[in-house]
């Protein structure tokens, strides 16, 4: 399977990154996800001006960076940055969904995309799409019950946004653009209903 190490630092870094706004409340779990943006983004600018150290990280882990990140940012700082602002702009609800999706529904696209995606939609597939909309589904399902009166419904149009976020060729990095457009996508359905 390609890219394990990436996957997993996926799928345990929405998890994680939404356990510390549980743990730590609101405004300290926001401040935490800003100081780790920081240092996080600090890291990445000294991986990308010293080469050397840049080889020799993306020489030990080919798995977590990608070969289009070795002279650019990788996707962690959008993803600290995505988790981070649909936390503070959004309800908890559909910030956690939306987390969900980016941890679960991007893990799922990738690795059937990669394995059993035929029906080629870009550079993208339809099987992969599927699979995110069904992973997030499922992962936005056990939100819902976790929150009173959020309906499985909201969670399903997110995960369908999201979904169509990751298969867009969208000039921003989709670690940022899937929680930020399938919040947004969730917090107008839930006025429009309210």
């Amino acid at each position: 399977m390609k890219h394990l190490g990436r996957k997993f630092f996926h799928l345990f870094g929405g998890l994680g990154l939404l356990a510390v706004y549980f743990i730590f409340q609101r405004e300290r779990a926001l401040l935490i996800y800003g100081a780790l943006l920081l240092v996080v983004l600090a890291a990445e600018i000294v991986r990308l001006t010293f080469p050397p150290l840049n080889r020799f990280i993306y020489a030990r882990f080919p798995g977590v960076i990608r070969t289009t990140e070795e002279r650019r940012l990788s996707g962690i700082v959008p993803y600290i940055l995505g988790v981070g602002l649909s936390l503070y702009a959004y309800s908890l609800p559909a910030a956690s969904a939306a987390v969900c999706f980016l941890a679960f529904g991007d893990v799922a696209a990738t690795t059937v995309g990669e394995r059993f995606g035929r029906t080629k939609i870009g550079g993208k597939s339809l099987e992969g799409t599927a699979a995110f909309i069904i992973a997030a589904g499922a992962a936005g399902g056990l939100v819902s019950n976790f929150f009173i009166g959020f309906s499985f419904w909201i969670v399903i149009l997110g995960a369908v946004a999201a979904a169509v976020v990751e298969l867009l060729p969208l000039p921003v990095n989709d670690n940022f653009a899937i929680p930020i457009l399938s919040g947004a996508a969730m917090e107008s359905a839930l006025r429009w209903l309210g």
